[in-house]
């Protein structure tokens, strides 16, 4: 992680050419009526009625561990209690535009939905905006290299503005957008969180901390809380139970497995330390949906980067049957691996050959599929994971999707 930071530096240097601003779209109004049918995706109520439920689609958290909504007549209350220790309660009160906002308290920011256009400063967001139909309104990325064409295209053109900064977001760069909302990246590192200066420079905030859920299920419910901010909930529903369903399905298939092989995560993030999720990050737990084990149980941290001297690793991973990669780009081959962390070649799963990265559909440094389309394809992730622990089960996608084997056998 260290090393990413840095490349992040020096993105940020290179970065020195100005935003152009542009102003968001002008609100048009809408006359709605007494019984709206569905959410209203664009404009403004013309005709608000105290007694009007502006939300007849509405959305639940039913996995995360860390949202929730409240819904009033014309606005809606979300609460995003992290799952790391980082000592605060965030709320976002979400009022439609045209309709006058509750009183707000100390705590709350304010954002009008429909929001016209937007940014983020991570990249698991954008999966969820193209499937939504709303990476058109997308007024900025945190890198040029994205794997959803469509959203690339828009980079291509200048449609879409990359903004770069050395850690979770550049806040002069997000105010010159001009944007009505900015998606931060939430770190699990207090100092590294740009939302109190966004809060000062008076941009309209919005936390993204999907990375942080114990489960792949309550991570890709964020869809719905991106959704939220769009009165897209009817869609995200459908999109949700849709990949919810398929997940479960595959979760029951490799529930009673004879055997379940014991997997690593993470990369060497130097010489004498180890980079992995925490022990109640969500990707452990796919470990274990996919019918595979780990040896970090007593680590509670649900944060998706801990570090470990390396002694532990090898006391506690070394017999690992296989190593699952991610973060930094994986070796070329086996080859390669063994030559650059020769240490690493008393892994058993370096040894015979079974090591894994999460990165196929690379298309740039640190930038592949897994990074921005992830969050809300985690039956596809899992469905690799089974044919990866269980091929008596499952029958490996001709194409992976997110996961890629480092060619080359045994040592």
């Amino acid at each position: 992680m260290r090393l990413l930071l840095a490349f992040g530096a020096l993105a940020a240097f290179a970065a020195c050419a100005p935003i152009p601003m542009r102003e968001p779209p002008a609100r048009s109004t809408v006359t709605i009526g007494a019984r709206p049918a569905a959410n209203l995706i664009a404009g403004c109520v013309a005709d608000y009625r105290e007694d009007t439920d502006y939300f007849p689609d509405k959305a639940a958290f039913l996995h995360s561990a860390q949202l929730k909504v409240e819904y009033h007549r014309n606005w809606k209350r979300v609460t995003f209690t992290p799952s790391v220790d980082t000592r605060e309660v965030l709320r976002l009160v979400l009022v439609q535009c045209g309709t006058p906002p509750p009183k707000l308290g100390p705590r709350d920011t304010l954002v009008k939905v429909p929001v016209r256009d937007f940014a983020t400063a991570n990249v698991s967001l954008l999966g969820a905006a193209h499937l939504l139909g709303i990476d058109d309104r997308l007024k900025g990325v945190p890198t040029r290299n994205v794997s959803i064409p469509a959203i690339a295209g828009q980079i291509e053109r200048g449609e879409t503005i990359p903004i770069h900064a050395a850690q979770h977001g550049n806040g002069e760069q997000a105010a010159a957008l001009g944007a009505d909302l900015f998606f931060t990246f939430y770190s699990a590192y207090p100092d590294a969180n740009i939302h109190p200066l966004l809060k000062r420079l008076g941009v309209v905030s919005a936390p993204q901390s999907d990375h942080t859920e114990p489960t792949p299920l309550g991570r890709a419910e964020w869809i719905k809380y991106v959704a939220l901010f769009f009165n897209l909930e009817a869609r995200a529903n459908q999109l949700f139970d849709t990949r919810a369903a398929r997940y479960a399905k595959l979760r029951a298939l490799a529930a009673n497995v004879d055997a379940r092989p014991l997997v690593q995560l993470g990369y060497p993030e130097s010489r004498d330390e180890w980079s992995q999720a925490g022990g109640r990050n969500q990707l452990y737990r796919m470990i274990e949906d996919a019918g595979g084990r780990h040896a970090w149980h007593d680590n509670s941290i649900a944060g998706s980067l801990t570090y470990a001297p390396m002694e532990k690793l090898f006391d506690r991973a070394a017999g690992a049957d296989v190593w699952l990669g991610n973060f930094m780009p994986g070796a070329a081959n086996m080859v390669t691996l063994r030559r650059d962390h020769p240490r690493l070649a008393w892994l058993r799963a370096v040894r015979n050959g079974r090591v894994y990265w999460f990165d196929a559909g690379k298309v740039g440094p640190f930038a592949n599929s897994w990074s921005d389309q992830g969050m809300t394809e985690p039956q596809d992730a899992l469905a690799e994971l089974v044919a990866i622990l269980h091929p008596e089960l499952l029958q490996p996608p001709a194409r992976p999707r997110f996961i890629r084997k480092i060619p080359g056998g045994p040592a």
